[in-house]
């Protein structure tokens, strides 16, 4: 990779391991303050990637994944328009799936399961879905129809955290259930952006 490349790679990873310690994942944005300093640096590093697209510097697929990686973490910090215009350069299943995070996050439930279609499996699903069960678990006053609709096979995707989601907003994400869809959620994006991060390794 070059030596540019590298250098945004490091200081991504750094962001993402601030931003997973610091922030709650909201179902929908409910004041949680965007963090206007992080939102600054991310909106520099992706215009720095953008610049080394134009003069061809790099390897595109790498350019790409570390775009898709200042998307998502745009979205975990609430920065849902920025994450859009940057999703929206993206042709693959990381924009996409990026795309349907934002929608979901803002209410438009049948956009996001249209762009998780075209986004296909999480790339690391397995992951997801066993450390879903490890959260049900470990929670064991979950409301016992969300608990079997998680626990239920072929278990947590998109599109069903999707509908949980749709069926929060009903109370305004004002339900018992909410705490634990957030931190499904949260690992969602967790696992996607740990996956963009490693730029060059196997991502399996």
């Amino acid at each position: 990779m070059e030596r540019e490349l590298q250098e945004i790679q490091v200081r991504l990873a750094a962001e993402l391991a601030a931003a997973l310690q610091e922030r709650r994942l909201p179902l929908a944005p409910d004041g949680n303050p965007i963090v206007e300093e992080r939102e600054r640096r991310l909106d520099r590093e992706a215009a720095r990637l953008l610049e080394l697209r134009e003069r061809r510097i790099g390897e595109e697929e790498s350019r790409l994944r570390l775009l898709a990686l200042v998307s998502g973490l745009h979205l975990r910090n609430g920065s849902l328009n920025r994450s859009h215009e940057l999703s929206q350069e993206l042709d693959g299943p990381d924009g996409s799936y990026l795309h349907g995070m934002m929608h979901r996050m803002e209410g438009d439930f049948s956009n996001a399961k249209y762009w998780f279609r075209l986004a296909g499996p999480h790339p690391r699903a397995e992951t997801w879905r066993r450390r879903t069960e490890q959260l049900l678990d470990g929670t064991p006053d979950a409301e016992p129809a969300l608990a079997r609709r998680l626990r239920r096979e072929p278990g947590v995707d998109p599109a069903l955290l999707t509908d949980l989601a749709a069926a929060s907003a009903l109370t305004g994400h004002a339900g018992a259930d909410t705490p634990l869809l957030e931190r499904v959620q949260e690992l969602e994006l967790e696992l996607l952006l740990e996956a963009l991060a490693e730029v060059g390794e196997d991502r399996s």
